[in-house]
């Protein structure tokens, strides 16, 4: 039974910040010296995603390069209920003004309560009644938006943008021109919203505009190879509910992960590395870091070493995959490399 067990392990930002020095130069002392076995001796599939999304609809056997219906999948994550047709995600961000540009930033940089999610909803719904939306907050840092009719629009997720000029990555196609100015009314009507003046005196980043991503409605149920999937990542969450996969939030240690590996491939996505990736927070990303090498990495080498598991496939989400199992961990004329190496290596 044991022998038949597989895990598939998803980490965003695996590879790490740019930075200089580069983080190798901080792992020096605390080389995560699991992970840099694991992905030393594993072989290599490429084919995998290059961001969460795509990794995420490679493993659930979404077409690659379509687009993927994010927002109805994260409101059935975060509702328990498939959004009533066309939804998108307009989540409340920060835009801060360097030099030149406006720069983004998305919930991760900041905190968001329940009632101020509330009340500038509610703004938003009162000023664009007549137009017919719909704007909703069941968790204050993810907004979504219905409209009347799907706009003819291109996006980008804010984890592509974090932290960068908005300019290159305002909406796109034939109405886009429409959603310029409509964001601009947005971040004129949130300017002097009382939550954001509160905010403000608080010094607290205030929450001046929404971005609009990940519209779609959702398709048939998926299939998929994964049996079970381990998260509490809201987009892998919406996908195992789509597909009616058994879904449990990650287990809080190395055993009990173990303990729900009953069989088949089972799917855990840990994403504490990625926003620390994004917005380039060496030393959060580090504490990260070590915290997975001593939770999964390191027990998983041993579950591998002994065959308790037989085959772990790590994704950092660059578009490659690393399998691994016991009889890859015993090709020693393999030589051992920096993780961070064999990650970024092509």
């Amino acid at each position: 039974m044991t022998a038949s067990r597989h895990l598939i392990v998803v980490v965003p930002g695996l590879c790490g910040p740019e930075s200089d020095p580069p983080v190798s130069a901080y792992l020096h002392d605390c080389r995560p010296a699991a992970l840099d076995r694991l992905l030393s001796r594993g072989r290599v599939f490429a084919g995998s995603g290059t961001g969460l999304d795509t990794t995420l609809g490679f493993l659930f056997g979404l077409a690659p390069g379509g687009e993927m219906p994010v927002a109805a999948l994260t409101w059935l994550a975060d509702t328990g209920q498939s959004p009533a047709g066309w939804i998108m995600r307009a989540d409340p961000v920060h835009l801060r003004a360097d030099q030149s540009c406006l720069r983004l930033f998305d919930s991760h940089c900041f905190d968001i309560s329940r009632a101020e999610a509330d009340a500038l909803v509610a703004a938003c719904n009162d000023f664009y009644r007549e137009q017919g939306w719909s704007l909703s907050a069941p968790r204050p840092q993810r907004w979504y938006l219905s409209l009347p009719e799907p706009p003819v629009l291109q996006t980008q997720p804010p984890a592509r943008i974090a932290g960068q000029d908005i300019d290159p990555c305002l909406p796109r196609g034939a109405e886009a021109g429409d959603w310029h100015a409509l964001l601009n009314e947005v971040q004129m009507l949130l300017h002097g919203h009382p939550v954001n003046l509160e905010r403000e005196r608080r010094g607290e980043p205030v929450i001046n505009s929404i971005w609009p991503w990940g519209g779609g409605a959702l398709t048939e149920r998926l299939e998929s190879r994964v049996m079970r999937v381990l998260a509490n990542e809201p987009l892998a969450m919406g996908l195992a509910r789509h597909a009616a996969l058994p879904l449990a939030g990650l287990p809080a240690t190395a055993g009990e992960l173990l303990d729900a590996l009953t069989g088949g491939d089972t799917l855990l996505v840990d994403d504490r590395l990625e926003w620390p990736e994004r917005y380039g927070e060496v030393e959060s990303w580090l504490d990260a870091l070590q915290a997975l090498e001593a939770g999964w990495f390191a027990p998983l080498l041993q579950v591998l070493l002994t065959g308790t598991l037989a085959s772990l496939e790590i994704h950092p989400c660059n578009g490659h995959s690393y399998h691994v199992t016991r009889a890859s961990l015993r090709r020693f004329w393999k030589p051992l490399r920096p993780f961070e190496s064999v990650c970024t290596a092509r």
